[in-house]
């Protein structure tokens, strides 16, 4: 008997690019169901794909932006934490490349993107987990802490001399991740549970600073999948100059223009 599979959801804002596209139709040809959840239509959502409203999950009026006129990164973890709180599949970003169907899934599904930091672009914590607590509290709890106990030591220092002076710092003004790897991993150390943590070559076998060559021709994906590959993380931001330019066209030949081949993607 085939095992039924988890449903991949994810948050998304604005329209999509070949990006996005080849994400969704590799977790479809994996055998997914995928729900994308928008706040408005989305310009070209694959046919198979189901669009959902965000407003199921949170109220428009929370969706911000990073420092206010950047990407809705930071808003994507308060989503993604209230979507696993409330029990609606496993989250996984739009930059995310399926190698194989994710089983199950575990309870807790999170890999290392490099030693000592935990990524969430592909992410399970069971509802009912403390865990999520100590997450969406950073964006709930209005009484947070002076000294931010997830952030790095100076970001944690100019976090708390902002606010003596009486600046209101919300999430979305502190350092870019600071709601994101650098929560995720200070709060698994916090409850005794990096032994749950997968390695790289799990969800993210390739580096950040490897993905650009992958837009070349000549490059693959293919010598960094392992037997335990089940996804890998294309980190939009890498092809987009952290997101302040329009995505590009991979180059003819190139590791993800044979991956848009393989799944179908048109590159136009």
């Amino acid at each position: 008997m085939t095992r039924e599979l988890p449903t991949i959801v994810s948050f998304w804002h604005g329209p999509m690019s070949w990006l996005e596209r080849l994400s969704i139709a590799s977790f479809l040809r994996a055998g997914h169901q995928v729900e994308v959840y928008a706040y408005d239509p989305i310009d070209g959502l694959p046919a198979n794909a189901t669009a959902r409203d965000a407003a199921e999950v949170l109220p428009r009026d929370k969706l911000v932006f990073y420092k206010g006129k950047g990407t809705p990164g930071v808003f994507s973890d308060y989503f993604r934490m209230t979507v696993l709180r409330q029990g609606r599949g496993v989250y996984a970003d739009l930059d995310v490349y399926c190698v194989r169907p994710i089983e199950g899934p575990p309870d807790y599904l999170m890999a290392y993107e490099r030693p000592g930091s935990i990524n969430g672009a592909v992410l399970h914590i069971p509802a009912d987990a403390p865990l999520l607590d100590d997450l969406l509290a950073i964006f709930t709890n209005a009484n947070r802490p002076l000294l931010e106990p997830h952030l790095p030591a100076f970001r944690r220092m100019e976090v708390a001399v902002r606010r003596l002076f009486g600046e209101h710092i919300a999430p979305e003004d502190m350092q870019y991740g600071a709601t994101g790897p650098m929560a995720l991993t200070y709060y698994m150390r916090n409850r005794g549970l990096e032994h749950l943590v997968l390695p790289s070559t799990a969800l993210y076998p390739i580096p950040y600073e490897g993905i650009p060559a992958l837009m070349q021709p000549g490059s693959s994906i293919d010598p960094a999948i392992t037997p335990e590959t089940l996804t890998v993380h294309l980190w939009r931001s890498q092809l987009t100059r952290r997101g302040r330019a329009d995505m590009p066209l991979p180059e003819p030949g190139s590791a993800l223009w044979e991956l848009c081949r393989r799944e179908g993607v048109a590159l136009a």
